[in-house]
C-alpha cells in the first residue's frame, strides 16, 4: 500500500518532477495501464537521469533533492521512490503500449530493478493545468464576445494576425529555400550543407537559428562518431561515474 501523497517527503516529490521533466532528458513513454493512459518508463533511463549533472544543476534551495553520488545511491533513491508509491512496476510485453501491473506479494514488493519498467502514480503539480484551463476558459468568451469588442481592439487583433501569418510564410519560406540550397550543394559538391542546421532540432528558438551554416558529416565520420559514442557510453556505465552518465538511453520497445 503506498504512502498518501501529503506524507512523502518533499525532497522525494522533487526527484520525481525532476525525472518527470525535460531537464532529465529521461524517456518518458505513453502507455496503457488498465484502460487509462500513462506514462512509464525503463529503470535504468531513470537511473541514468539521476546520474546526470543537470540533478544537480537545476536543483535549487527552496526545492531540495536526496544527494545522488554513484549509481548504487540512484538505485537506493529510485527504490525509496517506489516504496512511497511515486510509480509502480509494471510488466510491457515487446513491441506492445499495453501494461499489466507486476504480481507480488502485498507484503513483499518487488526491489527496483534497472531493466524492469515502471508506470508513474505521481502526477506533479496541477497548478499549470489549472491556469491553463482557466486561459483556455478566458479565450473562449473573448472569442464569443468578439462582437462587443470596441473597434481599436478589433483593428489590433487584425493587424496580429497578419503579422502572424506573416511569420509562417517567412519560416516556410525559409524551409524551401534551406531545401534547395541542400540539395544544391549536395549535387555541386558531393556533399550536402544546410542553412540553419539546428532548425529543427530538439532545442530553444534562439539555438534553432545558432549556427547559420553546417555541412552532412561524411560516411566514414558518421560511423566512426557513432562507434566512439558506443564506446564512451559502455565505458562509463561500467565505471558508474556521475559525469559518465549515459545520454542516451536504449529501452527496448
Amino acid at each position: 500500500m503506498s504512502q498518501p501523497q501529503h506524507q512523502i517527503p518533499k525532497e522525494h516529490t522533487n526527484a520525481a518532477d525532476y525525472l518527470r521533466s525535460s531537464e532529465s532528458k529521461m524517456k518518458n513513454r505513453q502507455g496503457v495501464l488498465n484502460g487509462k493512459r500513462v506514462e512509464f518508463f525503463k529503470g535504468k533511463s531513470a537511473v541514468n537521469a539521476l546520474l546526470r549533472q543537470n540533478y544537480k544543476a537545476t536543483a535549487k534551495r527552496s526545492r531540495p533533492r536526496p544527494p545522488v553520488t554513484d549509481r548504487p545511491s540512484a538505485e537506493k533513491l529510485l527504490s525509496t521512490l517506489l516504496s512511497d508509491g511515486l510509480f509502480v512496476r509494471v510488466d510491457k510485453p515487446p513491441k506492445s503500449k499495453h501494461l499489466t501491473l507486476t504480481q507480488h506479494h502485498p507484503h513483499h514488493p518487488p526491489p527496483f530493478a534497472p531493466d524492469a519498467y515502471y508506470a508513474w502514480a505521481y502526477e506533479g503539480s496541477q497548478w499549470r493545468m489549472y491556469l491553463l484551463g482557466l486561459a483556455l476558459v478566458a479565450l473562449t468568451l473573448a472569442g464569443v464576445m468578439f462582437p462587443l469588442w470596441p473597434m481599436p481592439m478589433k483593428t489590433g487583433v487584425w493587424y496580429l494576425s497578419l503579422g502572424v501569418l506573416g511569420i509562417m510564410g517567412l519560416f516556410m519560406i525559409l524551409v524551401v529555400v534551406r531545401l534547395f540550397i541542400w540539395i544544391g550543394t549536395l549535387i555541386v559538391l558531393g556533399q550536402g550543407g544546410w542553412l540553419y542546421p539546428n532548425l529543427f532540432a530538439d532545442v530553444g528558438i534562439i539555438e534553432s537559428f545558432i549556427p547559420l551554416w553546417g555541412w552532412d558529416p561524411k560516411k566514414g565520420e558518421k560511423r566512426s562518431k557513432r562507434e566512439g559514442v558506443k564506446a564512451k557510453s559502455s565505458g562509463s556505465e561500467g565505471e558508474g561515474l556521475v559525469n559518465g552518465a549515459v545520454d542516451g538511453d536504449d529501452d527496448d520497445e
